[in-house]
């Protein structure tokens, strides 16, 4: 009789471990962008329950549907596995939704053609590379929404045509990725070769590109205000050699995974206007949020290139070279920021002006935050025209790397004004200086010294404060027109 009961337990016990303990599965829930939409209904479901999701537009912004193509909200999901839904949101009514009126289009067009807002929540789909050839001009109304068919979808402006794409705030034009992509990458980039006036670009947003090397890569002129480029697989923005912004004024490069900006020259700077705003997102990426300006020379005759403050540092990752009789300046506010084992040098016919203030200093840094990650600065500069060369209210950290193992280095025939400059972490001196001496009387020839030093501080310079080269004397402070014995 007790094992027959013993029996019947063990019975019920498989019977309840079978009718109870289902297996469990996660819903995750996505927004698309959560600055324009939010979801709720992620969770661990059993097998078999029913599910509820639901996406909450941000007021201003519609949901479209979901990456399945989906449009119920709530949608109600029963559960059978593990399962990811992310919703599609958009700044405008449809966009990136639905498709069933949508013109599909395809390889290229050499006269001139506008593409009317249809009405549909995607008015035009791109499939592959689209070019626009001839003399033809490419007009983009407000409202359209463009999909790309797949990560090779493009549209591409020939060296004669162009692309005219304007927008209003309430209409703009948007250009995204297929409706069951909605990720970074899902199509490839927009392309400018042409020097064409009409080359314009205004409320435009360019969603989840860059499949390639940048979501827009202008090597013509091109005329930009307004635009947001939002969550690309790569670079937003490339400014190539041959490339012109004739305006670049109030544009978002947001959530995307390289550089914002390139620029492939140290001139294109110039073409940098206000109002823009780069990755400012905390949970994004920020190691590689800097305006990488993939170039070392500055040498271009009579030019002169003004660093404006953009919000972000400029990456030198080469360095940089103002040579020939060339000008760089710098605005309050700018930093520059340099790989490993890189240098500025300031050819003897150049100018470096330099104008930080104390509550917006111009600060010279690595990469890393490492004494003597990068070499310095060599000033050669010998012009008094023009302005001459200054450096105002500036910081140069964690250099001395090698230029004369110093983080800021002169010579004999440099003329250089320092106002309030901060040298800390060089792995050698702060300064390298050369002061004339007069060899027989052994003696400093300050009247032949075109060097000068206000507000001048160092901190943790392994190697001391400053070199004199010529008579091989270290100094703590600036020496002075007075006769000096060494330390």
């Amino acid at each position: 009789m007790k094992k027959l009961i013993k029996i019947s337990a063990l019975a019920l016990m498989v019977v309840l471990t079978m009718t109870g303990c289902k297996k469990s599965y996660t819903i995750t829930v996505k927004s698309n962008n959560a600055e324009w939409g939010t979801v709720t209904g992620s969770g661990s479901y059993k097998d078999g329950e029913t599910a509820t999701i639901s996406a909450i537009p941000t007021q201003g912004y519609y949901f479209n549907c979901w990456n399945d193509g989906n449009t119920e909200n709530p949608r109600k999901i029963v559960v059978s596995g593990n399962a990811e839904f992310i919703a599609t949101f958009s700044d405008t009514p449809g966009g990136g939704g639905g498709t069933a009126n949508a013109l599909e289009v395809s390889g290229s067009i050499s006269a001139n053609t506008t593409w009317p807002d249809r009405g549909a929540g995607v008015d035009y789909i791109v499939d592959g590379h689209f070019y626009v050839e001839g003399n033809a001009l490419l007009t983009i109304e407000p409202g359209v929404t463009i999909m790309f068919s797949g990560v090779d979808g493009a549209i591409i402006v020939e060296e004669n045509a162009g692309l005219r794409m304007v927008g209003t705030a309430d209409n703009p034009i948007t250009l995204t990725g297929p409706t069951n992509n909605q990720n970074p990458g899902a199509w490839d980039r927009v392309e400018v070769t042409s020097n064409r006036n009409d080359n314009q670009f205004e409320y435009v947003n360019f969603v989840n590109g860059g499949s390639g090397d940048q979501v827009l890569y202008v090597s013509g002129k091109l005329s930009m205000k307004h635009c947001n480029i939002n969550y690309s697989q790569s670079n937003g923005a490339v400014l190539g050699y041959e490339g012109v912004f004739t305006a670049f004024e109030n544009n978002s490069l947001q959530h995307v995974s390289g550089y914002p900006l390139v620029l492939n020259t140290h001139e294109k700077v110039n073409c940098l206007g206000t109002g823009n705003t780069y990755n400012t997102s905390p949970n994004y990426n920020q190691t590689f949020n800097m305006i990488m300006i993939d170039d070392y020379w500055l040498d271009e005759d009579n030019v002169t290139a003004t660093y404006t403050n953009q919000g972000i540092p400029y990456y030198l990752r080469d360095g940089i070279n103002v040579d020939g009789n060339a000008v760089m300046r710098v605005n309050a506010g700018v930093e520059f920021v340099f790989a490993y084992d890189k240098e500025m040098v300031v050819g003897e016919n150049a100018l470096i002006q330099v104008d930080g203030t104390s509550a917006q200093p111009v600060v010279f840094r690595g990469f890393e935050n490492e004494n003597g990650f990068w070499d310095g600065i060599d000033v050669d500069a010998e012009r008094s025209t023009n302005g001459g060369s200054y450096l105002n209210h500036c910081q140069i950290l964690n250099a001395g790397n090698d230029i004369d193992d110093a983080a800021l280095s002169t010579d004999e025939e440099t003329r250089l004004v320092l106002n309030n400059v901060a040298i800390s972490g060089s792995d050698g001196y702060g300064m390298k200086i050369s002061i004339p001496v007069d060899w027989d009387t052994d003696q400093y020839s300050f009247s032949n010294y075109h060097v000068s030093a206000t507000g001048l501080n160092f901190s943790g310079c392994a190697s001391g404060n400053i070199y004199e080269s010529n008579k091989d004397q270290v100094f703590s402070s600036w020496p002075g027109n007075k006769k000096l014995a060494k330390r």
